[in-house]
Order: structure tokens, then C-alpha cells, then sequence
């Protein structure tokens, strides 16, 4: 997985959504104030990261969650 996907991003939330985040998708807050008809912004945690990355300051964190959530034949 690269380094930079929705889930370690400052903007990607999954705490205050947890019916979503149990199906692998957060809300990006970047995106939140966007036109839903043109910019969803609910996204699955894996989705490459866009040009509106920050690293989030919980990184080890979503990267041990990340680690967690991911299926075994998928894992390095």
C-alpha cells in the first residue's frame, strides 16, 4: 500500500462515522465542504491520497489500524 492514501490524512475522519468506517470508508473534511453532485466526500480509506494531503499527527496510529484492517493476502 503506498504511504499516502486517504486514511493517513490529517483530513480523513472514520471516528465520528463509525457505521462507515466499519465498511472501510471515512469522510474526507477537505472535500466535505465541496458540492456533493461533484466531489463525494466519503471515500474508502484506501483511496490514493490527492493534492490536499497532510499527514495526519495519529500516523503511527492509522498505520497500525491500517495494518489491522487489512485483509492477510493483501499484507506484505
Amino acid at each position: 500500500m503506498s504511504n499516502k492514501t486517504c486514511a493517513l490524512c490529517g483530513h480523513f475522519k472514520v471516528k465520528e462515522y463509525p457505521e462507515h468506517a466499519k465498511v472501510g470508508i471515512g469522510r474526507c473534511a477537505s472535500r466535505a465542504g465541496a458540492r456533493a453532485d461533484q466531489i463525494a466526500p466519503f471515500l474508502p480509506w484506501k483511496t490514493p491520497a490527492c493534492e490536499r494531503f497532510v499527514p495526519a499527527p495519529n500516523v503511527a496510529e492509522r498505520l497500525a489500524w491500517v495494518e489491522k484492517k487489512q485483509p492477510k493476502n493483501e499484507k506484505g
